[in-house]
């Protein structure tokens, strides 16, 4: 269902939405009753609340429901203020979420419809292993976001950024050395690959799984594969024998 979205989004309406993350993807309730037993919950144990100086309350969200029981079929993007028009010239500026940010994006090469693919494969391992595929934040400074230390990780797990998109960015230099090489010491463990990194699935659905978000998580955003053609992939019509 969210590549229908996308591919919509993007063929039809010439829009990047800028923004994929799980904040931002609504799926049908299975019970209702969860609802009711939610606001109860939030009525005797209200979560924190900001009240900012031109009167709103900004309220912490209650997003966490647990892992559905069974699939809904329903799965919506939503949150489009951040949205742009992919068809009116290059794209520049810093956008998405951080952990979902796109390499791209971080070396201001420049981004277009495929910045949103990287965040949808960043994001359906996350959701689907139950654990960040990237660690994006310094070491030494708790929740601190650093460039340096997400570009790391993603050079451990691609190898070097191609010549080419380098050249693009802006701010490459701050990043890479003239020859490629990574300039900081990334904490990536040595041996950090896709297949060692899947422990959720085995056999031909760890495989087929593995081929379908390496199409979308590549240093070249031309090489990424579009919403209409990641809907023809074959893990999305497998059925696998559950062991």
């Amino acid at each position: 269902m969210m590549l229908h979205g996308l591919a919509y989004l993007h063929s039809e309406c010439h829009v990047i939405h800028t923004d994929l993350k799980p904040d931002n993807i609504m799926i049908k309730v299975e019970d209702p009753s969860i609802l009711e037993e939610s606001a109860k919950d939030e009525h005797e144990h209200p979560l924190p609340q900001k009240s900012c100086p031109d009167g709103r309350t900004i309220y912490l969200s209650r997003n966490d429901f647990g892992i559905s029981e069974e699939i809904t079929g329903r799965i919506q993007i939503t949150d489009f203020d951040l949205s742009v028009r992919g068809d009116r010239g290059p794209n520049k500026g810093c956008i998405q979420a951080e952990i979902y940010r796109a390499p791209e994006v971080i070396l201001d090469a420049g981004y277009s419809y495929s910045a949103d693919i990287w965040s949808l494969g960043v994001m359906l391992w996350d959701v689907l292993e139950g654990k960040k595929l990237f660690k994006e934040v310094d070491p030494h400074e708790v929740q601190e976001y650093d460039e340096l230390n997400h570009l790391g990780h993603i050079s451990a797990l691609l190898g070097p950024p191609p010549k080419e998109l380098l050249d693009k960015g802006t701010r490459g230099d701050l990043f890479y050395k003239t020859d490629g090489q990574f300039r900081g010491t990334t904490i990536a463990p040595s041996n950090f690959n896709f297949e060692d990194s899947i422990c959720n699935m085995h056999g031909e659905d760890k495989r087929m799984f593995f081929e379908f978000v390496q199409r979308m998580i590549k240093w070249n955003p031309e090489e990424r594969g579009t919403a209409k053609e990641l809907l023809q992939d074959p893990w999305l019509y497998a059925d696998f024998d559950e062991d």
